[in-house]
């Protein structure tokens, strides 16, 4: 299954998001809801009821939803998160007096999706902040009471995505292996909480970059099991988005999702493209139909 993440974040990226999902693959997409273009991506999540909605979880380089005067030590004063991953990360993990301020928050951005009428189906998190070990248990807790079904986890196979996109091969390692001890600890949470999970993840460690190319030629590799692929997509990048990561090769990942050419290779592969809400669903009737 495919993911837009970041929805929300400009105008270019939201367009592109209801593009592909009107002509392409794409049918999940994870809505930042502080983010200066949220209200047109609910808009859209409205006009395009296909789309399988989650909350982008943002803790780090980005708007918090609640005033800054509700999250005193955790927002500057207009509001904003820090930028650096590692110095937040380790301030999240120390610093647990931040942690009842983080849980409010989170929650926040929840609520003002559920508040647009729109359901939640899946979390994950600006960076993958939500697997953070501080705050894993926060955000399983948070999907068990607002009944949010599936948790992304993100298990990459590093060594699969370093064969199709070689370069700065211990990045991509350093990576791969934390991430995926950090999933192992979180799938045990969601587990716990009846969650639903991806097997396996592609986007994490070639981030702005899940080209056509690549896509076409990560197909034949591909695991049995629940596969996520994530990217960012945008029809050109504006000023938002080149702020926001300048490297980034957005239209080349929005013509990846509306390829006739992927669309043939899943084909050929018998690969099922589906969502988190098709999947959680199935579920459902399936625990439904075993029961007692």
């Amino acid at each position: 299954m495919f993911t837009a993440d970041d929805f929300g974040l400009s105008p270019a990226l939201n367009q592109a998001v209801a593009l592909a999902h009107s002509f392409g693959l794409l049918r999940n997409a994870s809505l930042m809801p502080a983010a200066p273009g949220s209200g047109r991506a609910l808009a859209l999540a409205r006009q395009f009821p296909g789309l399988c909605l989650g909350v982008h979880l943002t803790l780090i380089q980005g708007r918090a939803v609640l005033p800054p005067s509700a999250l005193p030590r955790l927002v500057d004063g207009e509001g904003r998160f820090p930028s650096d991953p590692v110095g937040t990360g380790w301030r999240y993990f120390f610093d647990t007096r931040l942690l009842p301020g983080i849980r409010r928050e989170l929650a926040a951005q929840i609520e003002a999706v559920l508040a647009a009428g729109l359901p939640v189906w899946h979390l994950n998190g600006h960076l993958n902040l939500h697997l953070h070990p501080r705050l894993a248990p926060l955000v399983v807790d948070l999907a068990r009471e607002y009944g949010v079904p599936a948790l992304r986890l993100a298990r990459e196979d590093w060594r699969t995505t370093a064969a199709l996109a070689p370069g700065n091969p211990f990045p991509k390692a350093a990576l791969g292996i934390i991430f995926g001890v950090l999933s192992r600890q979180a799938r045990a949470l969601a587990a716990d909480a009846g969650l639903v999970v991806n097997d396996h993840l592609f986007g994490l460690t070639n981030p702005g970059r899940i080209t056509e190319a690549y896509l076409v030629n990560l197909v034949p590799r591909l695991q049995p099991g629940l596969t996520e692929i994530y990217a960012h997509p945008a029809l050109a990048a504006d000023p938002t988005l080149v702020q926001a990561a300048p490297g980034y090769r957005r239209l080349e990942e929005f013509q990846a999702l509306v390829s006739p050419r992927l669309q043939e290779a899943l084909a050929r592969q018998g690969v099922e493209v589906t969502d988190f809400r098709e999947v959680s669903e199935k579920r459902r009737r399936a625990a439904g139909q075993f029961s007692p």
